[in-house]
């Protein structure tokens, strides 16, 4: 009786998969990231109604070895590469229809280990509570452990309840007026509530880890981080600074996180792309008998990810020299 289910199931998903390519998936959605306990099985049966049609999304993607071994941050393609051209109605003497006729969809970047990035906050991010010890007791912790924090009912917690663990570093200052600009919250990991012990108590997991974790990181409710956006050009000249990396190192590339002085003020929106210049520099001219300004040199591009009120959050995609704090930016537009 079980190989004969195991055989209609195999019949009944050649049978779907010979009507065709996938439907369209719901929403709109062209990527996805995996997340614990996702399957092809699963992300089929979401996007596409029905998880028979895991086989053909395993097609669409030839990065995934094997279709039983998907991990939280991986990326799963929903549609095909090539768009698929619109039907037209070609009258005599009319020119064909080509691919150079349909505009090809705006290119989406993903970030893999979305939520990782930190960002500037104009203050010190509010936090909810803090871890305290774990069992065992020990200082450095990581995905699967078990701690303790001080929240409880007073917070309204509950068994299943997230929370992002995370630490504020000392102010940051401008490397170019030497102003404020503000704190630099580096998110470490997520942790996920097991048991509410009481008031100000329970017992956690955690469930991620992005950097090593210390007792007394203080955590607060989970919030929704971009894992991918569209990019898009920006509508208006907009000029900044880089002001921090997330790394703290002198000198990035291309996949390190940077941080810039624009955000939701200077109208900048997540998968607006930036490019990078050196400063402009200074030399004498013997000729003219004064000093000439030689403009910089374009060495990077950075896709905003995250945008605040006066700061944002973004990737260097490419760069042909090292990037560092001071650095001009300049919205492509």
């Amino acid at each position: 009786m079980y190989v004969r289910t195991i055989i209609a199931v195999l019949l009944f998903t050649g049978a779907a998969l010979a009507q065709g390519s996938l439907p369209p998936p719901r929403d709109g959605t062209t990527i996805y990231v995996v997340k614990p306990g996702d399957s092809l099985w699963k992300i089929s049966g979401r996007f596409f109604g029905n998880p028979l049609f895991w086989p053909r999304l395993w097609e669409l993607n030839p990065n995934i070895d094997n279709p039983n071994r998907i991990y939280p941050g991986d990326v799963i393609s929903l549609k095909p590469e090539q768009p698929v051209l619109p039907v037209v109605k070609v009258e005599p003497k009319e020119h064909k229809v080509t691919f150079d006729d349909v505009e090809p969809p705006p290119p989406v970047f993903y970030y893999s280990r979305g939520g990782s990035e930190g960002f500037i906050s104009p203050g010190q991010w509010e936090h909810m509570g803090t871890i305290l010890t774990s069992e065992p007791p020990k200082m450095l912790l990581g995905t699967g452990d078990i701690v303790y924090t001080n929240i409880g009912t007073k917070n309204g917690a509950g068994t299943g309840d997230r929370y992002t663990i995370y630490r504020t570093s000392k102010p940051i200052t401008h490397p170019i007026s030497g102003n404020r600009v503000g704190y630099k919250v580096a998110v470490l990991g997520e942790l996920e509530i097991i048991e509410v012990l009481g008031k100000r108590k329970s017992t956690a997991v955690i469930i991620e880890s992005y950097q090593e974790i210390m007792r007394g990181a203080r955590v607060r409710p989970e919030e929704a981080f971009v894992k991918e956006v569209v990019m898009k050009k920006g509508v208006q000249r907009v000029d900044g600074f880089i002001v921090d990396n997330k790394n703290n190192v002198e000198l990035s590339g291309s996949g390190d996180v940077v941080y810039m002085d624009v955000g939701k003020r200077n109208s900048v929106v997540p998968g607006n792309v930036f490019s990078i210049y050196t400063s402009p520099r200074k030399f004498w001219d013997p000729d003219a008998g004064k000093n000439v300004v030689i403009p910089g040199a374009l060495i990077g591009k950075i896709v905003v990810l995250e945008v605040g009120d006066t700061t944002s959050t973004g990737v260097i995609i490419e760069s042909s020299r090292q990037v560092q704090k001071g650095n001009f930016v300049s919205l492509d537009i």
